[in-house]
């Protein structure tokens, strides 16, 4: 097997997750993605990003679909706020490690019924993936699920969860239920949903 190797050795220093302490957060560090680009990047545009907020200024947070500007797609129901969701994760999945903490992407979310979520996991296939060490294992299945989900439910309140259990580290996927008014947790490897077990498992990073 060849491997790459870079030339530039980077300024980094390198952490294993088994050495981090089992401590919790007294207060779980949730980070929210506060400012961003309110537009669709065009072709070439990803080179230039400094020019771009330097024409169109500071981007700040988009809180509702009213304030994009060139149009608007409105979804109409039922919505939870970035600050609700982060505390429904606190309060379902218990303190995070001091390693880790929660980060909240949008400022709402659009609640879809269970059975939607259901059956958008019952269509995708990514649980007949072949698992492959290292390579295509368990956070690998809950990234390609995480991303099928955004695709299909838009503003869908679901992401990925990384947690620590007796002698293992896990990658799931999570999300709010609408029907059940709580967190969630999905298997991507079998589309099983079910509770997180705060007795034994502590959550590390939770990215919505």
């Amino acid at each position: 097997m060849v491997r790459e190797k870079l030339d530039i050795e980077a300024h980094r220093e390198l952490v294993k997750m088994s050495e981090l302490s089992d401590e919790k957060q007294e207060k779980t560090r949730v980070l929210v993605m506060d400012k961003k680009f309110r537009r669709k990047i065009g072709i070439g545009q990803e080179l230039d990003l400094t020019k771009m907020v330097e024409d169109e200024g500071v981007l700040e947070f988009v809180d509702a679909p009213e304030d994009v500007p060139g149009g608007q797609t409105v979804i109409r129901g039922p919505t939870i706020s970035g600050g609700d969701l982060s505390s429904a994760i606190i309060r379902d999945f218990g303190a995070f490690s001091t390693s880790g903490g929660v980060f909240i992407s949008d400022g709402f979310y659009f609640l879809y019924p269970d059975t939607q979520v259901k059956k958008v996991l019952s269509e995708d296939l990514t649980d007949l993936q072949m698992w492959i060490n290292t390579y295509f294992d368990c956070d690998d299945f809950a990234q390609v699920v995480s991303g099928l989900m955004n695709d299909k439910l838009k503003g869908v309140p679901f992401g990925v969860l990384w947690f620590r259990g007796p002698g293992f580290y896990h990658a799931v996927n999570c999300y709010y239920s609408r029907d059940q008014k709580k967190m969630k947790l999905v298997e991507p490897q079998n589309d099983a949903i079910y509770d997180f077990n705060k007795t034994n498992w502590v959550p590390v990073l939770a990215m919505i």
